[in-house]
């Protein structure tokens, strides 16, 4: 077994003992529970509530029809991916935190493992975490599709979805969100790292996930200057690629491919040269203070 394998499957370890790691994926399962069930509450209510009939059944039409297979497929995976990416940044601070605060990371190194390994091992085990929120959370956004196909008298027509094909858009999907997903825990774990602050790394990661896109839209207002200042912050490849997720994806021109691909691969290669320099720069002692 290969240092990196080892140290891997020790952090994955680690993870499942950790009570966050359980209080995170149930935070995950009753988030998903409260919005399928708001969202098919807001599909039935015009019969109950005696509102203006006309105007909330075309608006239940419409959230019902992206609520139910195969496009609810499409509607799951973006609630999925925000939550799971916010939950995962949360996992990725407190890991490398914790370990620096707890002296983990010193002893580990006193015990004769790589600095390297230790990065590798520490971020593939925060995407194998990644990924089963991912799944789990398809799963749920899967289940909150049928039953709102049953609640609105549908019922479940397994000739529309249960095909390869769907499946085939399934694991698309679940890879294109593993990507942002990555760069997510990458930034978290990194500014962690530089900073060995466990709140700097979780209070600058969560800012730039939800204000990132507010700061790109006024650095737009700037003109074409602006626009590719925008361009260059890290969550502006991500999201233009977690819009290809949508039940009707935009098209990209090779010229948006390039910035986009460009933006994720060089972020990922610049986080990657700042945790191994920082890391390995670090203080044996210092890690554990």
């Amino acid at each position: 077994m290969t240092p990196i394998s080892r140290i891997f499957i020790g952090e994955i370890w680690k993870l499942l003992k950790r009570p966050m790691t359980w209080t995170l994926a149930i935070i995950l399962v009753v988030l998903m529970v409260l919005i399928y069930g708001t969202l098919i509450g807001t599909i039935l209510a015009p019969d109950g509530m005696g509102v203006d009939v006309e105007v909330d059944q075309s608006m239940g039409t419409s959230l019902e029809e992206a609520l139910i297979l195969p496009d609810g497929l499409y509607m799951g995976i973006g609630l999925v991916q925000l939550m799971v990416t916010a939950l995962i940044i949360v996992l990725a601070a407190g890991m490398v935190g914790s370990d620096l605060s707890w002296g983990t990371i010193r002893t580990m190194l006193m015990m004769g493992a790589g600095r390297t390994p230790i990065l590798i091992g520490k971020i593939l085990a925060l995407g194998v975490l990644g990924l089963a929120g991912l799944v789990i959370g398809m799963l749920l956004s899967i289940i909150g599709s049928l039953v709102t196909a049953v609640a609105v008298g549908e019922g479940i027509q397994f000739s529309s979805w249960a095909t390869a094909g769907f499946v085939g858009e399934a694991g698309v999907l679940l890879f294109r969100s593993m990507i942002g997903i990555m760069v997510w825990a990458a930034i978290a774990a990194t500014i962690t790292l530089m900073s060995r602050s466990l709140a700097a790394g979780l209070g600058a990661s969560l800012a730039l996930l939800f204000l990132g896109g507010q700061i790109g839209g006024l650095l737009g207002q700037l003109g074409n200057i602006g626009v590719w200042m925008g361009r260059a912050l890290p969550n502006a490849g991500v999201d233009a690629l977690n819009q290809l997720n949508a039940a009707i994806p935009p098209s990209y021109a090779a010229g948006d491919w390039a910035w986009i691909l460009a933006n994720i691969i060089g972020w990922l290669v610049l986080l990657a040269i700042a945790a191994v320099v920082t890391f390995r720069r670090m203080d044996t002692l210092a890690a554990g203070s």
